[in-house]
């Protein structure tokens, strides 16, 4: 998948209205595709800020929570003029944001293994050390899932957050965790990821060819 969603601006032009356009100097060229991007920027914050596709069909929700979704991609977009000032490339300024992007523009299935999972939250966060304490999540997590620990007389007892954080190492918190669970203590070791299509690039035709044309005119003058 390409990093970065491009907006060619020669397709949504005549062939006439295109020749015009190459003629004129490289100053120009530049101006009417820079422009014409930070147009669409605008009409891509919009749509994000109305959570709006580009149909003006509402966003997928959340699958947990009831927040808005792509908040995150209103702001660092950059349209870049390529190409001897001949083509726009509208994309995040931030490559990782951009693939991020690009699966929410497309929609996406993928399946993530939990070796692959492992490595990048190591890569990203460092190696745990499953000798230190239980953290704060993952005692709220047992106590979540009903942990309780066998008294004398055979009865148990429920922890509190803070017993649990003194008793368990982080490892053994993990291990407790995925076993209640999943019922193995390896826990899953694949699972699913889908990422609904949200378009957040591309104001339909007709109205990026007005404001093409309009830029290219304005050009011709000036």
């Amino acid at each position: 998948m390409q990093p970065t969603i491009t907006l060619n601006a020669n397709d949504a032009i005549s062939a006439r209205k295109a020749l015009e356009a190459l003629m004129l100097p490289p100053k120009k060229r530049f101006w009417i595709l820079k422009d014409l991007g930070r147009w669409e920027i605008r009409n891509t914050r919009s749509r994000i800020k109305r959570q709006k596709n580009t149909k003006n069909k509402a966003y997928d929700k959340r699958k947990k929570g009831e927040g808005a979704v792509l908040m995150s991609f209103a702001n660092g977009m950059e349209p870049y003029v390529k190409n001897g000032a001949k083509e726009l490339d509208l994309t995040w300024k931030n490559r990782i944001q951009a693939k991020k992007a690009a699966v929410h523009q497309q929609g996406m299935t993928e399946t993530v293994t939990a070796r692959l999972h492992i490595k990048s939250q190591n890569k990203r966060f460092g190696q745990p050390d499953y000798e230190a304490q239980a953290t704060d999540e993952q005692a709220h997590a047992l106590r979540r899932l009903g942990y309780k620990i066998r008294r004398k007389d055979g009865g148990f007892n429920r922890l509190s957050k803070r017993n649990i954080q003194k008793r368990l190492t982080l490892g053994q918190a993990g291990l407790i965790i995925r076993m209640m669970r999943s019922g193995s203590p390896k826990g899953k070791q694949s699972w699913t990821i889908e990422t609904p299509e949200r378009e957040l690039i591309g104001t339909r035709k007709e109205l990026v060819t007005k404001r093409l044309l309009r830029n290219i005119e304005k050009a011709k003058q000036g």
